[in-house]
């Protein structure tokens, strides 16, 4: 939240503390005792304790975690990238030479999709060579390390993306409710507060006063 969505939560938290002080007051008033009823529901779900706000902080980008990913990631396909090369000069084979031509430093130094593809056809290629590959001691496991190796930054470069989109629609559903509950105050509950003005004057004028951080934080976002 900014500090005018903060000051605009504040002035509902108010409001409906007013309502739920003289409750009593209107007790047989259906109208009036539906609207608080919503006011509290979006109240509720705009509070800075709810679940929804808390995933709407924009996620971090994954930093140093993503880099311990990746460098593992390298670390893994070099290792397979040096087995390939030794069986490549052993069968002469200028392909497998070419796509095995690696070293740790060289992947960490490729951008993410770039190692990414790289790393997996470096695990299509061991897994075609693999009986030749278990006389350099390259077992199945190192492979299936190096598959897990790939999923992980796999995931680590799509999770950011798809977060970031989560938390600006959980944004976006919390700026809808701060204007749905100002649309109930200005539409209903001003106007049914309107009754109390002379019957139940110290009801209204503390509804008023509640109502009026609202129109002050208005007027400095304008």
């Amino acid at each position: 939240m900014n500090d005018t969505q903060r000051a605009k939560l504040a002035m509902l938290q108010a409001t409906l503390a007013v309502l739920d002080q003289h409750a009593a007051l209107y007790a047989t008033n259906q109208a009036l005792g539906k609207a608080h009823d919503e006011l509290a529901a979006l109240v509720a779900a705009l509070d800075p304790t709810a679940d929804r706000q808390r995933n709407a902080v924009t996620p971090a980008q994954p930093g140093a975690v993503k880099k311990q990913t990746k460098q593992l990631l390298a670390q893994r396909a070099a290792d397979v990238a040096a087995a390939l090369l030794a069986l490549a000069d052993e069968q002469d084979d200028i392909g497998l030479h070419t796509d095995a031509d690696y070293t740790e430093k060289q992947l960490q130094r490729q951008p993410d999709n770039d190692l990414l593809r790289i790393g997996a056809n470096l695990h299509r290629r061991a897994t075609e060579h693999a009986q030749p590959l278990a006389r350099q001691n390259v077992t199945p496991q190192e492979l299936q390390d190096l598959q897990a190796a790939l999923n992980a930054f796999r995931q680590e470069l799509t999770t950011p993306r798809t977060a970031v989109a989560t938390g600006k629609a959980l944004k976006q559903q919390i700026g809808a409710d701060l204007r749905q509950a100002n649309n109930l105050l200005r539409n209903r509950l001003d106007k049914y507060l309107l009754r109390y003005q002379r019957p139940q004057p110290a009801f209204y004028a503390a509804y008023q006063s509640a109502r009026q951080t609202i129109n002050t934080a208005a007027r400095s976002e304008k």
